[in-house]
């Protein structure tokens, strides 16, 4: 299998599908029938999407990472706009898409699209489910890899058939692209050999500290261990992207989303600064109230469809994802811990005006905002692609409207002048106008005296019947 994989990858360089690009390759059509050999890490974009020009020098340096490391993983990305048979087929609905391929398996990444996330997210796609340690090196070793992810740890013995580590398997297999899952035995934790009060037991790490899972009752199930991880998976103030917004959505009644400039984050003098430091303070206290989660995010686009208004950063939003109610802090409560703090209880209390919901006219409003948002991303991507999309249209469209109401109409001809087509012809003469208070159907022969002053000749009889 190995060799047909090697062979396959060869096939590819030579007959055209990839196109190396350092150690990042270019796709067509033809991957989908070769996506199942061997791992594969693909972005799927389009010329024209700022946040996809964004992201390519990030997706370089992912490839040179994993190259370096002599990683099994291909890097390639794939233009939608000219491959779209290949989005549809696997789903894609939005760009940028980051999607791992394992054989029969994808996994589509969600988090934030730093090189870090990134790198992590292959590293959890690629496995494998269970990590073991086996020391207490292992451990201090897994901690500093991980740096601030989250993650799990089951402590008991060698017991593969317990009923607990049976349980923790399959919330592991459930779960493995939100954590990593590892297992040992109690000696590995060492200074922290006092933190489980049970044996066998699950532990998480977050925050710098170990937390054991307590079951409801005394009875642990494997619906209440699924739970219980799903909801401390996340940090107590992660960093998110638009799409990890989703994976986080059903976790807690209300969603503290803070939007800042990760640039200017680093000046603690500017606000952008403080208002990070006000609202991890109150993450930090409303810790134990499991229906808040607070988190912060660099991209201002994802509140701005939310609050279906351009709003700037620093901006802090609290939403209700159930109904998709929102609210809208003052921004001068941001940088104001007991103001904000205020504000939260408000609305908690539902003092505090709301905004959104489901509603037919919300909806709509949606629909248009996310268009002219849509239409402004292109600008500000592609101006040539903007004109080609909108402009050349409008111009044909102005052409053929002009065209259709500036077309001069043909009068019919009118009735005087078929008359006198009666008259018209070679030799015939045109028959004398009428005197004057004459009508043209009364008139008869003038007396001869009449007709030499007013210089008619007058017809002969047999010519009446002519007129």
């Amino acid at each position: 299998m190995a060799a047909h994989i090697d062979t396959t990858v060869l096939l590819f360089l030579f007959t055209g599908l990839l196109a190396p690009c350092l150690s990042q390759f270019e796709l067509d059509d033809r991957f989908l029938e070769f996506k199942k050999d061997g791992m594969w890490l693909v972005e799927f974009y389009a010329p024209w999407c700022g946040h996809c020009k964004k992201l390519e020098p990030i997706f370089k340096e992912v490839a040179k990472e994993l190259k370096a490391k002599n990683s099994p993983v291909k890097v390639a990305k794939i233009d939608c706009t000219r491959y779209p048979a290949v989005a549809s087929a696997l789903s894609v609905k939005g760009f940028p898409t980051i999607i791992f391929f394992n054989g029969d398996q994808s996994h589509h990444h969600h988090g934030d699209r730093t090189k870090e996330d990134i790198l992590e997210f292959v590293n959890r796609a690629q496995g494998p489910t269970l990590r073991k340690l086996s020391s207490v090196g292992k451990l201090s070793e897994a901690v500093k890899q991980r740096g601030k992810v989250v993650f799990f740890l089951y402590i008991g013995d060698d017991d593969e058939k317990e009923d607990l580590f049976e349980k923790y398997s399959y919330a592991a297999r459930t779960s493995v692209m939100q954590s990593y899952f590892y297992y040992g035995k109690k000696h590995i934790l060492g200074d922290h050999s006092k933190v489980p009060k049970r044996h066998p037991t699950v532990l998480v790490y977050k925050d710098n500290q170990y937390t054991e899972f307590v079951p409801p009752g005394g009875v642990t199930t494997a619906s209440s261990l699924e739970s219980w991880i799903d909801r401390e998976r996340h940090a107590t103030f992660p960093r998110l992207s638009g799409p990890g917004l989703n994976d986080v959505a059903h976790v807690a009644n209300y969603l503290i989303i803070l939007a800042v400039d990760s640039v200017k984050v680093k000046n603690q003098t500017s606000r952008h600064a403080r208002a990070f430091n006000v609202v991890k303070q109150l993450a930090f206290q409303y810790k134990s109230k499991r229906d808040h989660q607070f988190l912060w995010m660099d991209e201002i686009e994802t509140v701005q469809s939310i609050a279906m208004s351009f709003v700037a950063s620093p901006c802090l939003l609290v939403l209700q994802p159930e109904d998709q109610v929102f609210f809208m802090a003052p921004s001068s409560n941001l940088t104001d811990t007991r103001a904000l703090a205020e504000f939260l209880q408000r609305v908690v209390k539902g003092e505090e005006f709301s905004y959104g919901g489901t509603g037919f006219f919300t909806r709509i409003q949606h629909m248009v905002f996310d268009l002219v948002a849509s239409i402004i991303s292109i600008w500000q991507g592609s101006r040539i692609l903007f004109l080609m999309m909108f402009g050349l249209p409008t111009v044909v469209i102005s052409i053929v409207c002009y065209s259709l109401c500036c077309l001069e109409t043909v009068d019919d001809v009118k009735d005087e002048y078929e008359e006198d087509e009666d008259f018209e012809g070679e030799g015939e003469e045109q028959p004398p106008p009428p005197l004057e208070g004459q009508a043209v159907g009364d008139r008869e022969p003038p007396p001869y005296e009449q007709a030499i002053e007013a210089d008619v000749t007058p017809k002969p009889d047999h010519d009446k019947k002519d007129d």
